[in-house]
């Protein structure tokens, strides 16, 4: 027999299906609950017959074969059967059923708190459930592999050591460039003071002063000009002085000065050279290349030639044909020099030199000095006779 397809809730076709109650079972059902009141035990209530227990089978489907539709037959307890019959009236029924509705709204309640209870807690079970599984499985993730993997306490008390070696090293380095930088700057300090103190006590005064490289300067008049800075420590000695007193000495074409601790002063001093004699009236001046008189005589000094300027020429003129008979008496060798009897020059680049054998040399200007002395020696071995000798162009000299 095939199950049937659904169930038909009709009254009518209900009723006219239930079989009837034996009456003798109703008798035995009032017994038993007289029996259970008497005995003061408590009886359950008759319940309502459910609508989907007594419901019978639907008819079957039209592509079906069809099958048996017997009523299903409905058993019920020997307290219910009998309650229909010992119901002593319509106001004891009334109360009864108020009161069972009561019981049952109570007991309604009660079982939807305790089933909204249930939820809440198997739901709260589920989430601390679910909670503990992802632990577990993170755990277990991490536990996979224990030898290479540290636990997650262990690598943040790494870390934390870690980051506290850091911050002591980098203290450790920011504390040494600070003592560093202390010791640097408190030496620097320290050297300065020192440097201030000796250079103004006694220890470090001016006691002696020595002259060096002189020849036609007394080194005592040097001395005795420069005697005014004795006492004075080295490093407060006043130069601007010392400049002052030396350029009263003409022949001292410059100087450099020299402290020697603790209390000396070398002074080296470089002599202007004579070159070259001027003819005045009241005798010769002896002159350097640049034209400082560093003589005056009234008999001519020997070893200088005369250098002629015509008198009716200009400043400008004389100064310019000085400066080019100097230049070329400066380059002369002292030998080559000590035979010249006088020079004379129309032009920087025209000097003509007059020897003390009566020899006139057409020298020119002052470069290549020692080729044309060369070739002058040659031109004198070669012409010996020859008054004149021009090596103004020392590579094609000429000799007549």
């Amino acid at each position: 027999m095939k199950r049937p397809q659904g169930f038909e809730n009709q009254a009518a076709r209900l009723t006219a299906r239930t079989p009837s109650r034996p009456a003798g079972s109703d008798a035995a059902s009032r017994a038993t609950i007289r029996s259970g009141t008497e005995s003061g035990s408590p009886v359950a209530e008759p319940k309502k017959p459910s609508a989907r227990t007594t419901a019978v089978l639907d008819a079957p489907r039209r592509s079906e074969p069809d099958a048996d539709t017997q009523p299903i037959p409905v058993v019920r307890s020997g307290a219910m059967q009998g309650s229909r019959d010992d119901e002593p009236g319509p106001e004891p029924r009334a109360k009864k059923t108020s009161a069972s509705k009561a019981t049952t709204t109570k007991s309604a309640q009660k079982t939807a708190a305790a089933k909204s209870a249930s939820t809440e807690a198997s739901a709260a079970s589920k989430t601390a459930s679910s909670r503990n599984k992802g632990r577990t499985g993170a755990g277990s993730a991490l536990q996979t592999s224990p030898a290479t993997t540290p636990s997650v306490r262990t690598a943040s008390r790494r870390r934390r050591r870690y980051e506290r070696a850091e911050v002591k090293r980098f203290t450790r380095a920011a504390r040494r460039r600070r003592l560093a930088w202390l010791i640097g700057t408190g030496s620097v300090v320290l050297v300065l003071a020192g440097a201030a103190l000796v250079s103004i006590s006694p220890a470090m005064a001016l006691r002696s002063i020595d002259v060096v490289g002189t020849q036609r300067v007394q080194a005592s008049s040097i001395r005795d000009a420069l005697k005014g800075q004795l006492g004075t420590p080295l490093p407060l000695i006043d130069y601007g002085a010392v400049r002052k007193q030396l350029a009263g000495f003409p022949l001292i074409r410059s100087y450099s000065t020299e402290a020697d601790p603790p209390g000396t002063l070398v002074v080296r001093i470089q002599e202007r050279t004579p070159v070259a004699l001027l003819q005045i009236p009241s005798g010769y001046q002896l002159v350097d290349q640049a034209g400082v008189v560093m003589q005056t005589t009234a008999q001519r000094p020997g070893g200088y030639p005369i250098v002629s300027i015509p008198a009716d020429a200009s400043e400008s003129s004389k100064r310019k044909e000085f400066a080019a008979s100097a230049a070329v008496l400066a380059a002369l060798p002292a030998a080559t020099l000590s035979q010249v009897d006088t020079a004379s020059a129309t032009g920087s680049e025209d000097v003509t030199l007059k020897f003390l054998s009566g020899v006139t040399v057409v020298w020119g200007g002052p470069e290549d000095a020692d080729l044309k002395v060369t070739v002058l020696v040659d031109l004198q071995k070669a012409a010996p006779g020859a008054s004149v000798y021009d090596v103004s162009s020392p590579n094609s000299p000429v000799s007549r």
